[in-house]
């Protein structure tokens, strides 16, 4: 028989929890009263036991058991918070610490129930903190780099193609049934040689990747008579991912610019951006393209302007005197990036039409079955994950064009979420109560208050509490008047702020400390809300370690804008 002794292992953020073996502890103590020799602490030992004697059955520890319950309840939690669930989450945290309580004689009743109570609490109160703080739905969505940014650092043309390039690539051509008059000029045989080269990793992932976008797009070209073939400007835009964002601030699958992304109706606001809705964004880019080609009368000149604007293309062609964009490519004319860019599409074209020609093994990402909800309001959407059932950013990935982690408060939206989760998604939202529709803060106006006010004592701008109420910035407020404040991800705590409130000081209005008695149903964020500060702030002033607050203390607040 062989005993090991307990280990300390790492569980949760930043805390160490025991991961102790009740078989371990109780086999040093059951075999050492026999007058056998255990396991040291540093490392396992062997144990002979007598052919005669029976093995002693292990009897297990109590406070060890209730530590392991109460671990598994506790790592239950964290998972379900990582996923979004916030609701599960708390009830996981609130069964891991009834577990150490329901020990007998409590949870301080054992020095190692006691030790795991205080470490499960720190863990818990931590999380909670963490949810707190993410838990605003205003943080804008993840953007990641756009894959035009590159184009200008590529080496096209810089080195010639070989003959088997151009071999292959003729056959190609002459195989394939294409919409799009493909040149097979040396900038295009060296933009096939880069994509079977040095991004052969990158356009293979590119083009798997636009597996699930291609049918969409190619039916919304055919429906506006363009070629289907220029589906491919999105696999040199953005890989074909709605979350592309670039240098130039241009956003989405067809990488629009605001400007020119309202031009053609995509609605571009605080609450959403059209541009990262490949459906929507599509008929905007097949909109613009074919105007585009209607101005000058030739898709590649069209592509060029898609790339630079079309006013930056006119003003070339008419300095060069030419209507012919490879003749441009040669100038002054055009900056490099979109002399790489029209190349680098034809090339894509005559790979993607047949990528096994060239050794691509694709991988389509799967296209998920979705259905839409409409939405009335501002919901979280991790109350829609709890809803749903499904991880939050499973929703988040169905609706892109989404900029804050809630859906908008000023109109129905139509949500997508997992197909077949409709009628559940429907039926819980209309009976969310009140505290769960509303996730952000709202503040009603007082007599003197200003936008740049409310914005300082907030942690905020003024401009996004402005977009958030679609406001001019420069606006009066009129007392009475509700608006919607955008929290924080990261609440704003000041260096004096942090200060312990032993004593009463001058708030910066010059009026002292306001005094809150707790009411019942008072949480630390609706009183936070309430005198338009935050929860960290609220525990930094009365030395609060958790957010659990009892109803009849009073709370020491320090703001220039106290309400009743």
């Amino acid at each position: 028989m062989t005993c090991y002794a307990p280990r300390t292992r790492s569980r949760g953020r930043g805390v160490q929890l025991p991961g102790r073996s009740w078989l371990g502890v109780a086999c040093v103590v059951a075999l050492a009263g026999l007058g056998f020799a255990c396991a040291s602490r540093t490392g396992p030992a062997h144990v002979t036991v007598p052919s005669s004697s029976p093995t002693p059955v292990p009897t297990p520890d109590p406070a060890d058991a209730v530590v392991a319950k109460a671990e598994a309840r506790l790592q239950a939690g964290l998972a379900a918070a990582g996923e979004g669930h916030l609701d599960r989450a708390r009830a996981e945290f609130d069964a891991a610490v009834d577990v150490l309580l329901s020990f007998p004689g409590g949870a301080l009743g054992d020095p190692r129930v006691a030790e795991a109570y205080r470490r499960t609490l720190d863990t818990v109160h931590l999380r909670e903190i963490e949810m707190l703080a993410a838990g605003d739905g205003f943080t804008e969505a993840r953007t990641e780099p756009a894959s035009i940014d590159a184009v200008a650092e590529l080496p096209v043309g810089e080195t010639p193609a070989s003959p088997e390039t151009m071999a292959r690539a003729v056959a190609a051509v002459e195989a394939e049934s294409l919409d799009l008059p493909i040149e097979l000029n040396e900038a295009v045989l060296s933009c096939i040689d880069l994509y079977q080269g040095r991004l052969r990793d990158w356009f293979e992932a590119a083009l798997s990747r636009g597996q699930k976008h291609l049918p969409h797009i190619r039916e919304v070209f055919a429906e506006e008579g363009i070629p289907q073939d220029l589906a491919y400007v999105a696999l040199v835009e953005s890989a074909f991912k709605p979350t592309a964002y670039s240098r130039a601030k241009a956003k989405g699958v067809w990488q629009f610019i605001s400007a020119t992304g309202k031009r053609y109706g995509l609605a571009v606001d605080w609450w959403v951006d059209e541009r990262g809705d490949p459906e929507k964004a599509t008929r905007a880019a097949a909109r613009y393209l074919k105007e585009l080609h209607g101005l000058f009368g030739d898709w590649n000149l069209a592509l060029a302007g898609y790339n630079a604007g079309e006013g930056k293309v006119l003003r070339a062609m008419k300095r060069y005197k030419t209507e012919d964009f490879w003749t441009l490519r040669g100038t002054r004319g055009l900056r490099r990036e979109t002399k790489n860019y029209v190349p680098l599409i034809h090339a894509a074209v005559v790979l993607a039409k047949a990528p096994e020609r060239y050794g691509f093994t694709l991988t389509p990402d799967e296209e998920p079955d979705f259905e839409r909800v409409p939405i009335e309001g501002a919901i979280d959407l991790r109350v829609i994950a709890e809803c749903a059932g499904e991880p939050v950013e499973d929703i988040r990935g169905l609706n892109p064009e989404l900029r804050r982690l809630a859906t908008p408060a000023d109109r129905t939206f139509a949500l997508r979420v997992p197909a077949g989760r409709g009628p559940a998604v429907s039926e819980c939202v209309a009976s969310l109560p009140p505290e769960k529709r509303v996730n952000f803060r709202r503040h009603v106006v007082r007599r003197g208050q200003t936008l740049a006010g409310i914005a300082r004592a907030s942690g905020v701008t003024a401009r996004e509490i402005a977009e958030a109420n679609k406001l001019p910035a420069a606006r009066r407020l009129r007392p009475g008047t509700e608006i919607i404040i955008p929290i924080p991800a990261k609440p704003r705590v000041a260096a004096v702020r942090r200060e312990a409130a032993a004593e009463p000081r001058e708030s910066p209005d010059g009026r002292g400390p306001v005094r809150h008695r707790i009411q019942p149903g008072d949480t630390l964020v609706s009183i936070a809300a309430q005198y338009g500060t935050t929860v960290r702030d609220l525990q930094a002033w009365n030395r609060l370690r958790g957010t659990r607050i009892a109803a009849g203390a009073v709370l020491t607040i320090y703001t220039g804008t106290p309400q009743d």
